[in-house]
């Protein structure tokens, strides 16, 4: 009965649209085009992110708007045009349809073998088979076979009503090959995704899998190949074009990538002609990560570590492609957040707190709370994971996220946004996070510290001068400074560096030391006083005179024992991931508070065996005791841990 139905609904309006002119019938089909746009969200919105995804940076968010809009209205007069088919016929066709290049296919088919059309689902692709029956041209027409039996027929009566013969996809083959050797035509749709049965062809910059069906059947046969696009100008009026053969002799892929170059070129010229509602991309091994920034350096470090991780596991899926086929198969930018006032970053958070899951006003939020500058370049990049660390970032993590259909993974709690809305919550233990199915409970802080960093900071710091005699025990030596709950004084210090000479006088020993940028300039000077230029310490580092890049990376991979200030928990972390045996002596705590983060942090890890912590005193006493029985505990998890977590959510 649906499918008796349909058939009479089509052939009614077909006959409707048959009486009317076609100008005044294809007003009526814009109009219901910006009908369908509004009506059909899902499918604008996947037309939208296609469109973000392809031409990326090209286009405003207003105007990726327009062209899906032109797009419903294109494909509704090719609608109205296609039931218009059995009032097309030469004099229709000399009067809207300008051919160029016709003389390519005449000299193809002057070889016997056969022609092959090959476009894609741009402008009314319908309608250029038709007008290739009307010029004589005898076609076979690929079609997708549909449910509705009757409606079938009557949608293939109307493609082969001059003489066409119209075949059925997915048992074509046959058909196709036999009517090539009677040196007929056969058009084929070449921008359709494949699967993995076809190849890894590059579209717009991204690798797509793409059907190369057209590459065997053309050596098979011998038939020439001639991209063909068809593109409405204005209204009923259109313009074939035949390019130029496509060279077959050359190897699959640069034949099916010249076809891809074409096919770029007319969608960037026209946009809105071109079918955005395919998952063209959908399983392409290229990503991009979206990194926001909120100006803080140990935030964005923390988000650099959790994104090459990200980009460890995707490598790893993809490890079979070739070495040029790797090239950015993960891309990361950075987007640093700037909010138009210190009230647009609180309301952005509330918001982000009654927001829920396919909010349409997430733009209109992050349009509300961020500088123009910072909003433009949000909305402008397409990404497939977003990274924030940082309360202040986690509710335009989720906008973002919403705005692209794509994972979110936050670093540290994020305020008064559900830790349930994110796809993954990587939350230290010393923020006592809940315990829930997407969060991952670290034991540190994440950081940018692992061997290759580390064999990079003992390349820059050989560059930098700095002689180390390889015959002596190296302990590298990490100075913090103030922060909210702690202070390093200066009598903390000096009895630090009395416990650090006393052993090196016993042991021989050379120290690696490096200040921070929160190193106050009484340490600093305590510290130059006592070690600067002295045969013990090869190296010091003074980080708010001079840095060197990866210097802390450089002076973990050298060490034997680190030693540092334990009121950074980052300073403590990155010691802890150099898989070196660390002792921590403990700074002084500002007033009475109790329970602080530091506490629980170092306490863990203590408990843990992880670190040993000591007072200032005891820091020389502690090294004796680690060189005397070597380090044998293994590494802590986080990183083996994180990165399963990882896997699972995005393969």
């Amino acid at each position: 009965m649906v499918d008796y139905l349909l058939y009479i609904t089509v052939r009614f309006l077909s006959f409707l649209v048959c009486l009317m002119p076609i100008k005044v019938s294809l007003f009526f089909a814009r109009c219901l085009g910006t009908i369908l746009y509004y009506l059909l969200a899902k499918r604008a919105k996947l037309a939208y992110l296609n469109l973000k995804l392809a031409l990326e940076g090209h286009l405003s968010m207003e105007r990726r708007r327009g062209i899906v809009k032109e797009l419903f209205r294109n494909l509704s007069m090719n609608l109205i045009e296609f039931l218009y088919f059995p009032r097309i016929n030469q004099r229709y066709v000399d009067k809207y349809i300008k051919i160029i290049g016709e003389d390519k296919i005449k000299k193809v088919l002057q070889r016997g073998k056969g022609l092959i059309f090959l476009t894609a689902h741009f402008g009314n692709w319908e309608l250029s088979s038709l007008v290739a029956q009307i010029k004589g041209y005898p076609m076979v027409v690929l079609a997708r076979q549909q449910k509705p039996h009757r409606l079938n027929e009557l949608l293939n009566h109307y493609r082969g009503r001059l003489g066409a013969k119209v075949v059925v996809r997915g048992s074509f083959m046959r058909d196709i090959l036999s009517s090539l050797r009677k040196n007929n035509i056969v058009g084929i749709l070449g921008d359709q995704k494949s699967g993995k049965s076809g190849m890894l062809v590059e579209l717009f910059s991204l690798l797509a899998w793409t059907p190369s069906g057209v590459v065997e059947i053309s050596r098979h046969t011998g038939a020439g190949v001639l991209p063909v696009f068809i593109i409405r100008e204005d209204g009923p009026y259109h313009r074939i074009e035949v390019g130029d053969e496509l060279p077959i002799e050359k190897e699959d892929k640069y034949f099916l990538r010249q076809f891809h170059i074409i096919l770029e070129k007319y969608i960037e010229k026209y946009p809105h002609q071109w079918l955005w509602f395919h998952h063209r991309w959908k399983g392409s091994p290229n990503r991009r990560i979206i990194i926001l920034s909120d100006g803080k350096a140990g935030h964005l470090n923390q988000a650099r570590a959790l994104a090459n991780m990200v980009r460890e596991v995707w490598e790893e899926r993809f490890a079979v492609l070739s070495d040029d086929q790797k090239n950015n198969l993960l891309e990361i930018r950075e987007i640093e957040i700037s909010f138009r006032n210190l009230f647009a970053r609180y309301l952005i958070n509330v918001l982000g707190f009654f927001a829920r899951d396919n909010c349409r006003g997430c733009l209109r939020c992050l349009r509300v709370c961020l500088r123009k500058e910072s909003y433009n370049q949000v909305v402008s990049l397409h990404g497939d994971i977003i990274i924030s660390c940082g309360v202040n970032l986690s509710a335009v993590n989720l906008f973002l996220a919403e705005e692209n259909r794509a994972k979110s993974i936050v670093i540290m709690k994020p305020g008064l946004v559900s830790l349930k809305r994110f796809d993954l919550a990587v939350i230290p233990f010393h923020d006592q996070p809940r315990k829930l199915r997407n969060i991952a409970v670290t034991h540190t802080a994440l950081n940018l510290i692992n061997e290759k960093t580390m064999e990079e900071g003992k390349k820059n710091l050989k560059e930098a001068g700095f002689i180390l005699k390889n015959d002596r025990l190296k302990i590298g030596v990490l100075i913090g400074g103030e922060t909210k709950n702690y202070t390093l004084t200066e009598e903390v210090i000096d009895k630090v560096i009395d416990e650090l000479i006393g052993l090196t006088r016993i042991r021989g020993i050379e120290l690696l030391v490096t200040t921070s940028r929160r190193t106050s300039p009484q340490i600093d000077n305590l510290i130059k006083k006592r070690l600067l230029g002295t045969s013990i310490c090869p190296l010091l580092i003074i980080a708010n005179e001079k840095n060197i890049e990866k210097a802390v990376g450089g002076i973990l991979g050298l060490a034997d024992v680190v030693v540092v200030s334990g009121e950074s928990i980052s300073m403590v972390s990155e010691a802890l991931s150099s898989k070196k045996p660390v002792v921590v002596f403990e700074a002084e705590k500002k007033g009475l508070k109790i329970d602080t983060k530091q506490e629980r942090f170092l306490g863990n890890l203590e408990a843990c065996g992880y670190i040993s912590l000591v007072s200032p005193a005891e820091v020389g006493e502690e090294i004796v005791s680690i060189l005397q029985k070597p380090h044998i505990k293994d590494f802590f998890e986080d990183r083996a841990y994180l990165y399963g977590k990882i896997k699972n959510l995005i393969t």
